[in-house]
């Protein structure tokens, strides 16, 4: 029952109990509804089709008014512990999130911290030792600087993916973007800094990159990168974490000497080949 029709409900009761109370009232002789007996109502001038009448409509306002009202109402009193019995649930679960939340945020901290006083240290130590062969003292702060600068570019990597293979268009949206590619491996994470990386040339489709929350995040993003191929619309796209130029020149090395090691495998002589031809040779 909405509350607006409660109110107007009560309202109703209200006027007609008062009817009724200054009826029986005025037909007692009585001034005060609160001084209406039994003893009063037991007199020769009260008829017993007055008694009845009167009957009659207390019980019209119990049945059909009274009644229904309390029973909304106590169930709008249920309703309302059960939800204030859900909201101190919710509250419970926000609190251990939060918690859980903090807890990682300082291991995460306390992880750069080490890594930062571990290779401030070791750049120290080889400064140290480059002093002690008559180096220049001016290299130690920029040395330090560079230590720091390294472990901070590390950290922010570590959130960071790499997209390849998704056409550029000129009014994208890459947030909407990003999000697509990461519902086909049914995942759903919080992501910020989208762009694309490098000049916009004619003819070269720039790769993306995002940032998600933590490095554990992107690790379950990459395992399940692999779904990607086995979808219609994103087959050729690759997700990758972010790597500096060196590692990406150090991967595609080592994939080129693993192509040349195929190639070679393949031009090798078979041992039952006495005419010493290579395969895909043609013997003159």
């Amino acid at each position: 029952m909405d509350l607006s029709v409660s109110r107007r409900l009560l309202e109703s009761i209200l006027v007609v109990k008062d009817d009724l109370m200054d009826s029986i009232r005025e037909e007692c002789g009585l001034k005060e509804s609160s001084k209406i007996t039994s003893l009063a109502l037991n007199k020769r001038t009260v008829s017993k089709e007055k008694l009845c009448g009167w009957i009659e409509s207390m019980c019209n306002i119990l049945n059909n008014s009274a009644v229904p009202l309390l029973k909304s109402t106590i169930e709008k009193a249920d309703r309302c512990e059960v939800l204030e019995s859900e909201k101190l649930k919710d509250q419970k679960s926000i609190i251990q999130l939060q918690s859980e939340l903090i807890k990682k945020k300082e291991v995460e901290i306390n992880s750069i911290k080490e890594t930062m006083q571990k290779t401030v240290k070791s750049e120290i130590n080889s400064y140290a030792s480059v002093v002690s062969k008559s180096c220049a003292a001016a290299l130690a702060p920029t040395r330090i600087s560079r230590a720091m600068k390294t472990v901070v570019e590390r950290d922010d990597r570590k959130r960071n993916v790499i997209i390849y293979g998704m056409e550029e268009a000129e009014k994208e949206v890459l947030p909407d973007e990003v999000e697509n590619v990461l519902l086909q491996l049914n995942e759903k994470p919080e992501i910020s800094n989208c762009c694309r990386v490098g000049m916009k040339k004619k003819g070269v489709t720039r790769p993306i990159k995002f940032t998600l929350r933590g490095h554990d995040m992107v690790l379950q993003v990459l395992r399940k990168a692999h779904l990607l191929r086995s979808t219609e619309a994103y087959r050729s796209v690759y997700v990758c974490p972010d790597r500096t130029a060196e590692e990406r020149a150090a991967i595609k090395e080592a994939r080129q000497k693993k192509n040349l090691l195929k190639v070679s495998s393949v031009n090798e002589v078979p041992p039952n080949n006495s005419d010493g031809l290579k395969l895909g040779h043609v013997k003159s």
